[in-house]
């Protein structure tokens, strides 16, 4: 039977950005004139005055580099940041090139940041702890090429998983804080609205719009929702195994949901990713390593040693 090590978590944090990231680079590359040149959907007097001057970005390496050809230098980041996140995915040479997709989404984020959402910001947050966590050291080509084989230290990984994991209470704490204001939200009527709008038309809208036609179905989905997002904080913690498997297994429903019905499946997919990489020890434990004590009898020097009164006292 196939078991986990210890630290998958952070495998489960690098395979889930890089596929989010090659997935990203699939759905935009025919885009990218209309997204992100000088030309395209937002033009640079609209995005040059928005841009953070002591950071890199694409219009910053362009006038550098003195590019002429947006089409073919989009192109290149693109190809480029594909590669990257593919040995991403396979772990080799890990941390130079999450350091690249890194600085990549941080010069794209910095220069369109009117046309990004929600998803744009925690893969910026997921790909930071790839690079400062030991992402490298678990089901990596790196680790397999490691002759040393350095383990884990155990205090490190409790520390990179707990501020993961305060990092997810605190985002939904927020998400759930801020929707109890919303009069939508307390009516029961948020999802309903949601799903009628027309950006976040799927095949599935039409089912889920006729079942939310029923006033019960409509209350359960939105206060279900807000229940999660502000339950989530406190009962994730608590000693009751059972209770922290349904509130972690309810909000990835939720994103499933969001990625089925609204559409948005990589704000959906990388949540997701957050999520497990947070609490996914609560559904799949790892393989413990314990060292056991080789039974033999003690060195007769060592036992005299030990059992002289000097010795015995400061034991």
């Amino acid at each position: 039977m196939f078991k986990l090590k210890e630290g998958y978590q952070l495998a489960v944090l690098r395979i889930g950005v890089a596929i989010a990231i090659l997935t990203k680079v699939f759905v935009e590359f025919s885009e990218l004139d209309l997204m992100y040149s000088r030309n395209g959907i937002v033009q640079d007097v609209l995005s040059r005055p928005l841009e953070v001057s002591y950071v890199l970005s694409l219009h910053g390496l362009s006038d550098f580099l003195h590019i002429q050809d947006q089409h073919v230098f989009l192109n290149s980041i693109y190809i480029v940041l594909a590669v990257a996140a593919l040995l991403l995915l396979v772990g080799f040479q890990t941390k130079l090139n999450v350091f690249i997709c890194l600085l990549t989404h941080i010069m794209v984020f910095n220069s369109y940041n009117l046309i990004a959402f929600g998803f744009d910001g925690f893969l910026f947050s997921l790909l930071f702890y790839c690079l400062i966590f030991p992402t490298h050291k678990v089901y990596t080509i790196d680790q397999l090429m490691d002759k040393k084989h350095r383990p884990l230290d155990a205090a490190q990984l409790s520390l990179f998983l707990g501020v993961v994991q305060v990092h997810l209470c605190i985002v939904y704490f927020t998400a759930g804080y801020s929707k109890l204001g919303g009069q939508e939200w307390m009516n029961g009527t948020a999802i309903w609205k949601a799903i009628n709008q027309p950006q976040f038309y799927t095949a599935f809208t039409p089912l889920i719009k006729s079942l939310a036609c029923y006033p019960v179905i409509s209350y359960a989905l939105t206060w279900g929702t807000l229940l999660a997002e502000t339950a989530f904080p406190f009962l994730i913690w608590i000693k009751w195994a059972k209770v922290r498997a349904v509130i972690l297994i309810s909000i990835v429903m939720m994103h499933i949901f969001i990625a089925v019905v609204m559409g948005l499946q990589l704000f959906a997919w990388i949540m997701i990713v957050f999520d497990l990489s947070a609490f996914a020890g609560i559904l799949f434990k790892a393989e413990t390593v314990k060292k056991v004590k080789p039974e033999q009898d003690p060195d007769p020097l060592s036992y005299q040693l030990i059992n002289t009164p000097a010795i015995r006292q400061s034991v």
